[in-house]
């Protein structure tokens, strides 16, 4: 661990904080792919953002125990994958690295309530959350095709909730936009992030893989097909009017696409 702050510089930067991942068939991706059958790695990602009205956190990716011991987290449900999570391979120790503590960060920014976004939300219960209304309700009574995918113990006490009923700028000055883009989930949302060399938008689930998305393939894991498809045409339309670089976070090429925290960065 570094004592260097890598963050606190007083620019706005994002950093995107490697959390482990599991394997997944690759059909979970692309139900009609022709590798499906293959095992894939599914990365975890959280990513830090800092702005100089406080250092923000979207998604806080899979809880420690995921690691030792997934079924104690998700019951039955961790039959369907193996989870591959080092020691240092979720939120608390990627901010050590950047000389940061969870105290540090004021604002969480939830994607969407998935176990896989959530598992570290316990280690901020001073920051603001802000999470679409839709999503919460539909986390706290979710279908049985989704219930597997939620762990309500990383979410349903002791947190400050900030529900939101559509986009919502975070610090007024729309540096840092949220954008709802349901599909995956009803109140599925990505971060819009005004950077000074090009906007950032950060798309988690609204799709698995970017290139699927440009394609129009539908994921094997999804709540409604017809909203996706809106989804992916706003944020292809945001694209035209900013110019901004898309990222997902389950990209399977990650090794070489995503700049590497502590030392590489988007800004």
């Amino acid at each position: 661990m570094t004592n260097v702050s890598y963050a606190n510089t007083g620019e706005m930067r994002v950093y995107a904080l490697f959390c482990g991942g599991d394997f997944m068939d690759m059909a979970v991706f692309d139900p009609f792919d022709e590798n499906v059958g293959t095992k894939v790695f599914n990365p975890y990602f959280s990513y830090l953002i800092t702005h100089p009205k406080g250092n923000v956190l979207f998604d806080t990716a899979g809880h420690p125990d995921l690691a030792t011991d997934p079924h104690s987290r998700m019951g039955d449900a961790a039959d369907a994958f193996v989870v591959k999570m080092g020691p240092d391979d979720w939120v608390v120790p990627r901010l050590k690295q950047l000389g940061l503590e969870p105290a540090d960060i004021s604002t969480v920014i939830q994607s969407h309530l998935h176990f896989d976004h959530t598992g570290a939300l316990g280690w901020f219960p001073h920051a603001r959350v802000l999470v679409q209304r839709t999503e919460l309700d539909f986390a706290m009574n979710p279908p049985v095709y989704q219930a597997g995918a939620f762990i309500s113990a990383d979410f349903d006490s002791g947190l400050n909730w900030d529900r939101l009923d559509g986009e919502r700028d975070v610090f007024g000055d729309g540096t840092i936009r949220c954008i709802p883009t349901p599909g995956h989930t009803p109140g599925h949302q990505s971060l819009l992030i005004d950077l000074p060399s090009r906007p950032l938008f950060l798309l988690a689930d609204a799709h698995y893989l970017l290139s699927k998305l440009r394609q129009r393939v539908m994921p094997g894991f999804l709540w409604s097909p017809d909203a996706l498809l809106e989804s992916w045409d706003r944020i292809e339309e945001i694209e035209r009017q900013t110019n901004a670089r898309l990222v997902v976070t389950h990209e399977l090429d990650f090794e070489t696409s995503v700049p590497k925290s502590p030392g590489e960065f988007y800004s």
